[in-house]
């Protein structure tokens, strides 16, 4: 037909046509997912209407406006989810018209009296147009918001700018005070709650009578979630008011949108995170609520607040909207809060000590996972010079070839469900459960395709000769890596890093050696590698288990829901990032051949071990950190990551340019390799730049932004390769260098605008010293090549010549931030 209800019709939240425009997400990926499921709307009911022309209502209201205005509008969407709104349009703007169809005693604009009460709030909704009512039904139009653009501008406004206008609107509301609580507030406030049963009204009633003494009271919105906060470059509104209530405990909506908008996280519960800062109140200590701060209040009264609170979010809620196994999650949660034995949950981070205890902790797991990464880079690499001292390039271009699918083969076969455990908020043991499920389910069913399809694989990458048998070598062991990323996942997310470190330790190690025995003793070639990653798979599982329990497979529907929904995009970033990592193989393989490839993968893998060892590390340990941190404190702290992070790679970075020539150690077969080392070590400084501001961006909730930058670099990288493959492996190398500049430049701007308190300025002079360092080894490295002039590189002159380097850069560093570097090492050793 020529209407689709969207997404079904048990849910009718839209009513759409072909040529009607989608409405604005709060976010791009949001707004393209809505975009292809009205396109597909394969699951939708399709409609078709008869009847003459403007013979519906909605034909009729927009005459009648057209009346009142002078103008003439025509249809352009219907949105049915709470209170009908059309869409219309005239010549030259958009106008909401929202009409009671099924309700004509209620008032159709529940903002009227709000905007009587507090004058100011008109500065937050849409510009009034008319009103009026048509056949008995009462409507009302204004501004739509956001009105279409015209330009090619960004849509999608900060977060940062949406949230700080759902706190000045709270501060607003605050300052009106409409009267005080008295005997019967709180029976009369959950009798409301038409979601919960009469039982547990009277439970959550007995709790909320404390109360009723005379607790100042003002108008609260009650629905603040991302989607109702339109910030537009020329307006901005807070919609839907239909939840607004005027005799709520003062300031009241303090509580509530910290939790909605935390609402996107994985297993979180909007209920749960509102009675968390009960026995957390120093997340939001000094927020004004009920009359006083809210860390000043006691514990009875909080958690009277805060079933307030949840009693407004769910007077909201509707049971098709919610559904029956969520709902009881949320009464659930509210049941185990009124429990008089409840364990309290763990200490806030909000405080100053706490953040302090977090960054210590944070600091200690990176020097742990950082151990970690040099046992397993020093272990692969290990392997791979011998392997290029012993076999020809078209050997490593094998292996670069298979370890390219392997990698990429996990990451689709873990659907990002592993890591999603690490911020899950719900209980994570049954989820840990459900994820075990879905890994080892998916990578059994990847790595069986994958081995049907090897040979093709092989013959399409370029390495038909003796490809397929790498590639089904090195992914064997998928639905294993899955089970044991469970166990692992759930580790970190208890920050017990010295446990999560011995299965992937002690299994590269046995690995590297069993590679390298088969290499050197048995001839046995490329295949001793995929013999080593088999023992190394195998022994992450058992070794997992003996850190940790094992957890057992099992199932939990809304479990997965929620796994895949975190998971699914988490997996779906880290996949456009590892194909940006590794569509250089697959471009240098496919026109340059397998020994140019070798070449090329040699030098990408010495110049990206500094990212490997010290920014991933680094940025993996930071980010549950920087999440934790409430806006104010995250700017500065993701500047102190960011400048000490930085000021660890640019020596190895520098250092492996100034010896890149050192790579002909290897045999003079690896020549060509030389520039490109010296190229891609700056390339690896440039990516390390955007990985950090990318994990700024993820903290600051900005997740959609992070992965517009790596599909950037993925489309730019491949467009600059494309075109200069034909002139070699150092074309490639330079081209790598471009595409990462532009990216980190993107990303330094974008981060500027989007994360307020984000400085440029304050994160170049933080890195000043760093600057100063680099400056003084290169100016030591090149004299001291001047003096000595060694004929031929030589192990004495690279060790020597890097410790040189090391010395030069090492005291000015400490020279000029030693203060910093010494409360580092108060971070690491724990110190209060």
């Amino acid at each position: 037909g020529d209407y689709v209800v969207y997404p079904s019709s048990e849910h009718p939240e839209t009513l759409w046509r072909r040529d009607w425009p989608v409405p604005l997400g709060s976010d791009p990926v949001a707004w393209l997912r809505r975009r292809a499921g009205l396109v597909v709307h394969r699951s939708a009911p399709r409609l078709r209407l008869d009847g003459e022309a403007g013979s519906s209502l909605a034909a009729a209201v927009l005459a009648d406006l057209g009346r009142e205005t002078g103008e003439q509008w025509r249809l352009v969407g219907v949105l049915t989810a709470g209170r009908t709104v059309l869409r219309a349009r005239s010549g030259t703007r958009d106008a909401a018209v929202r009409v009671a169809v099924t309700s004509r005693e209620r008032a159709v604009d529940p903002v009227a009296p709000v905007r009587e009460q507090v004058p100011g709030v008109a500065a937050f909704l849409p510009t009034p147009i008319a009103e009026g009512s048509t056949s008995g039904h009462p409507w009302t139009a204004s501004e739509w918001m956001p009105q279409p653009r015209r330009s090619l501008r960004w849509p999608w406004p900060s977060a940062d700018d949406a949230w700080a206008t759902a706190e000045e609107l709270v501060d607003l509301l605050a300052a009106h005070p409409t009267g005080r609580t008295g005997p019967g507030w709180a029976e009369a406030w959950c009798a409301r709650v038409a979601l919960a049963q009469p039982e547990e009204r009277r439970a959550w009633q007995a709790a909320m009578e404390v109360l009723d003494d005379g607790i100042p009271t003002t108008w609260c919105h009650g629905d603040l979630w991302r989607g109702n906060l339109v910030v537009h470059p020329t307006a901005r509104a807070v919609l839907d008011w239909e939840n607004s209530s005027p005799d709520g405990p003062q300031g009241l909506d303090r509580l509530l949108f910290p939790a909605l908008r935390d609402a996107a996280h994985a297993g979180s519960l909007t209920t749960a995170d509102i009675l968390r800062l009960v026995d957390e109140p120093d997340d939001i200590a000094d927020a004004m609520v009920g009359g006083r701060r809210w860390a000043a209040w006691d514990r009875p009264h909080r958690l009277a607040l805060a079933l307030a609170a949840v009693a407004l979010y769910l007077r909201n809620r509707s049971l098709h909207d919610l559904g029956e196994a969520p709902l009881r999650r949320h009464l659930d949660a509210v049941t185990a809060a009124l429990q008089p034995a409840v364990a309290p949950v763990e200490p806030s981070t909000g405080t100053h000590r706490g953040r302090r205890a977090a960054a210590s902790r944070t600091a200690r797991g990176a020097v742990w996972l950082g151990v970690n990464g040099v046992i397993v880079k020093t272990s692969q690499t290990v392997v791979l010079l011998t392997l290029a001292a012993l076999l020809a390039p078209e050997a490593l271009g094998l292996v670069a070839v298979g370890t390219l699918v392997a990698n990429i083969s996990g990451v689709i076969a873990s659907l990002g469900t592993a890591s999603a455990l690490v911020y899950w908020r719900g209980d994570v043991e049954r989820a840990a459960r459900t994820a075990v499920t879905l890994g080892a389910g998916t990578g059994a069913l990847l790595a069986l395709t994958i081995w049907l399809a090897a040979p093709t694989l092989a013959a399409a990458l370029g390495v038909a000769d003796g490809g397929a048998d790498v590639i089904r070598g090195l992914t064997v062991t998928l639905p294993l890596l899955a089970v044991a990323a469970v166990t692992n996942e759930l580790l970190r997310r208890r920050l017990a890093f010295l446990r999560r470190i011995i299965p992937d330790a002690v299994s590269s190690i046995i690995g590297a050696a069993v590679a390298v025995v088969l290499v050197t003793a048995f001839d046995t070639g490329v295949m001793a590698l995929v013999v080593g990653q088999i023992v190394q798979g195998v022994l992450t599982l058992l070794l997992s288990w003996c850190v940790h329990r094992p957890v057992l497979p099992g199932w939990n529907h809304e479990d997965a829901r929620g796994l895949l929904a975190y998971g699914g995009p988490y997996a779906g970033a880290n996949l456009i990032e590892l194909i940006q990592l590794n569509v250089d193989y697959v471009i240098v393989s496919t026109v340059l051949g397998a020994a140019a490839l070798g070449q090329y993968s040699l030098a990408f893998r010495l110049a990206f071990m500094p990212y490997l060892m010290i920014v991933f590390v680094i940025s993996g340990a930071a980010f549950p950190y920087l999440c934790r941190l409430r806006r104010p404190q995250l700017a500065p702290a993701a500047i102190t990551v960011m400048s000490a992070t930085l000021t660890l790679v640019a020596p190895l970075c520098v250092g492996l340019l100034m010896l890149s020539d050192h790579l002909t150690l290897l045999g003079d077969k690896w020549a060509p390799a030389v520039p490109v080392v010296g190229w891609l070590a700056a390339y690896a400084v440039l990516l390390s730049v955007g990985q950090l501001v990318q994990t700024t961006l993820n903290a600051a909730g900005r997740p959609t932004i992070s992965m517009c930058l790596r599909l950037l670099h993925l489309v730019l990288l491949a467009a600059i390769l494309l075109a200069v493959v034909d002139r070699g492996v150092e074309a490639v190398a330079v081209g790598q260098v471009v595409a990462a500049c532009c990216v980190a430049a993107a990303a330094l701007l974008g981060t500027r605008v989007l994360l307020r308190g984000f400085s440029l300025r304050t994160l170049a002079a933080s890195l000043q010293p760093a600057a100063v360092g680099v400056v003084t080894m290169v100016a030591a490295m090149v004299l001291a090549r001047s003096v000595a002039e060694p004929d031929d590189p030589s192990v004495v002159s690279l060790l020597t010549l890097g410790g040189i380097g090391m010395v030069a850069y090492l005291l000015p560093v400490w020279f000029l931030d030693r203060r910093r570097l010494r409360a580092v090492a108060a971070l690491v050793r724990g110190a209060a």
